[in-house]
């Protein structure tokens, strides 16, 4: 039986994503050097990026806005942002992270248009997906991000971005627009309030999922 407290000690090393194009393997370098060439012109360079980000940018925005049509057209005009605003671009930064916050800002400012009269962190009830290799590795990882949909947005956001996305903590708090000690002040509200639903879930079925 897998218990509820081996998953939360599981869950500080939650299983991130397979990617087709990942940063790990095109390698920080070829990033900065497909950065570099988009910032002077080069739209295939950019072409490239899009491809690197594109999917992980959609699984992003899906979280946010529950609508597949909203998400595609959202990544679609962070990428049309990002190509207009790359001069602003510093390269001490990682791209990714400012990737990642245009793609927030773009979706946050979307939902403000659609539902004005409701709280902002309201309207984030994120969809689950994942693709792990294995289908036992699936299975876990789709039960601790089932459970993880009861959390409070901001702490799912936060969950998400530093353990779906592997962002560290500097960079989930750019990302989120806030700063490191409300990142870490969510994630371990997060974890604590997942401790406990994984805790009422054992109690109930006798073994977690």
């Amino acid at each position: 039986m897998v218990t509820a407290t081996n998953q939360i000690s599981h869950i500080v090393h939650l299983p991130q994503e397979k990617r087709t194009s990942t940063l790990a393997d095109s390698g920080a370098e070829r990033i900065r050097t497909l950065v570099s060439l988009s910032q002077a012109g080069d739209t295939d360079a950019f072409g490239e990026i899009i491809a690197l980000f594109e999917k992980r940018l959609l699984h992003f925005v899906l979280r946010m806005t529950r609508q597949v049509q909203d998400a595609e057209d959202i990544t679609q005009e962070t990428f049309v942002k990002a190509w207009k605003n790359l001069q602003r671009f510093r390269s001490e930064h990682a791209f990714s992270t400012w990737l990642f916050t245009i793609a927030r800002r773009t979706a946050l400012n979307h939902l403000r248009a659609a539902k004005p009269t409701q709280e902002l962190e309201e309207h984030v009830d994120p969809v689950c997906e994942t693709a792990a290799d294995h289908s036992e590795q699936r299975e876990q990882v789709e039960s601790i991000w089932n459970v993880a949909k009861r959390l409070k947005p901001a702490q799912y956001e936060a969950l998400w971005l530093r353990y779906g996305e592997g962002f560290n903590i500097v960079e989930t708090a750019t990302i989120m627009r806030t700063n490191a000690i409300r990142v870490r002040v969510l994630l371990h509200r997060a974890r604590k309030r997942m401790a406990e639903l994984l805790v009422k879930k054992e109690f109930q079925t006798g073994e977690f999922i």
